[in-house]
């Protein structure tokens, strides 16, 4: 077989305009500064943590305002928190606070 290399069927496509034009652009997709694949990944990996966090802030903020709602309406709940929150204790009453060995209470 005495072929030459530009009579290759696989050249012939390759120097195709059409094909040409797909891999200039393939190209330019892939290692254009400002638009490429690799920061299309990064940007969409940012985004889906920044919707991850928004969907806990979501989640905190109707807990928070369950809790707002109930301190407002019942007066146990806010000497319950009072207590526990700030170490508050009523006149009457003696608070024992009761440590590990090696730990430490942190406020």
């Amino acid at each position: 077989m005495n072929t030459s290399f530009k009579d290759n069927r696989f050249f012939k496509i390759l120097l195709n305009k059409y094909v040409i034009t797909i891999l200039f652009f393939a190209l330019l997709l892939l290692f254009s500064p400002d638009n490429n694949i690799i920061y299309y990944n990064k940007v969409k990996k940012q985004y889906q943590e920044i919707e991850q966090k928004k969907d806990f802030i979501l989640d905190e903020i109707k807990q928070d305002s369950i809790r707002s709602a109930d301190l407002e309406k019942n007066i146990k709940a806010k000497e319950k928190y009072g207590r526990e929150k700030y170490l508050m204790k009523a006149e009457n009453e003696d608070i024992y606070i009761i440590k590990q060995q090696g730990s430490e209470i942190s406020h």
